[in-house]
């Protein structure tokens, strides 16, 4: 399957129910495991300059988007990651963050959860691809109940950014390390992420799977410790996604404990779904399996 498709369609059939299933591409020579969702019916598709966009319907998923036929979210389940990315560093970053850095996230859902804290000021919010943005607010209107004139978009490469300490808290919401998202995953961008942040600030990036399939968990792990004097990884069910579940990288300067919601005070507890304080504290633990890797052999946890 070549990069810019809408998603492979799958017949299945078990004898009661006959479906079409959305197969997750995957480019790998030898996939581990692919992800399917049941589909009823694709309502648009586009071709930007930068990927395909695809929106299908689904009587149990809600919509699902998906960009270069990899899932990248569905409307019954979104919020457990987005939430988890944005809520859990917002719970312990020391001082009141004030300004917020969300580099991709083309759906707006990150940005839509950062805007749920009266106490940002400034959201700048950069994505290469407009389209995916123009696309979301029209299909996901969900996802964009909580922008409002705090929020600055930029479209653009988002690894070309050049702030210097401006940032309490920066969200990295990527794709997969394939055309211009590899280059989310460069030295040089870490590097910038360092330099945009503020004294005591936090960076959450999509931290993918440290088990079973762990390359792109490792680089993003590697790029990180080479940046920040604490690297955190920390997990949730998330089920649409691959495995069932997704994990994020926490880093920062900062010797706070992150499993410890000091501040849960600050989180609007009415407007969300999935995080609590006790999943906050629960989700650093981490199962033996994900700590026995490679990419954990000389990491912290």
């Amino acid at each position: 399957m070549l990069k810019g498709t809408t998603g492979q369609i799958v017949a299945y059939k078990n004898g009661v129910h006959d479906g079409k299933y959305l197969l997750d591409d995957e480019y790998a020579e030898a996939p581990t495991q692919l992800t399917a969702l049941r589909v009823d019916n694709l309502i648009e598709e586009r071709k930007s300059p930068y990927q395909h966009i695809a929106i299908y319907g689904s009587s149990f998923h809600g919509k699902v988007l998906v960009l270069d036929g990899f899932i990248q979210l569905t409307a019954a389940d979104y919020f457990c990651y987005h939430e988890m990315i944005a809520h859990v560093p917002m719970a312990i970053i020391p001082d009141i963050p004030k300004s917020a850095l969300v580099v991709g996230g083309g759906d707006g859902a990150a940005v839509n959860e950062l805007g749920k804290y009266r106490s940002l000021e400034r959201i700048v919010w950069i994505d290469i691809d407009a389209d995916v943005v123009k696309i979301c607010r029209q299909y996901f209107p969900e996802l964009h109940q909580y922008h409002d004139d705090r929020v600055e978009f930029i479209a653009m490469n988002g690894a070309g950014i050049d702030f210097r300490t401006e940032f309490d808290l920066i969200i990295v919401d990527g794709t997969d390390f394939i055309g211009e998202g590899a280059d989310l995953a460069s030295k040089r961008f870490y590097a910038r992420l360092a330099a945009a942040l503020k004294p005591g600030g936090m960076i959450t990036v999509l931290g993918w799977w440290a088990w079973p399939e762990s390359d792109y968990h490792q680089v993003t792990r590697e790029r990180a410790q080479a940046n920040f004097e604490q690297v955190h990884y920390y997990w949730f069910i998330d089920p649409s996604m691959k495995y069932g579940y997704m994990g994020i990288f926490l880093m920062t300067n900062s010797s706070v404990d992150p499993t410890i919601p000091e501040h849960f005070d600050r989180v609007p507890t009415e407007r969300i779904r999935y995080y609590n304080k006790d999943i906050h504290s629960a989700a650093f633990v981490l199962p033996t399996c994900f700590t026995t890797g490679p990419g954990f052999a000389s990491g912290k946890s």
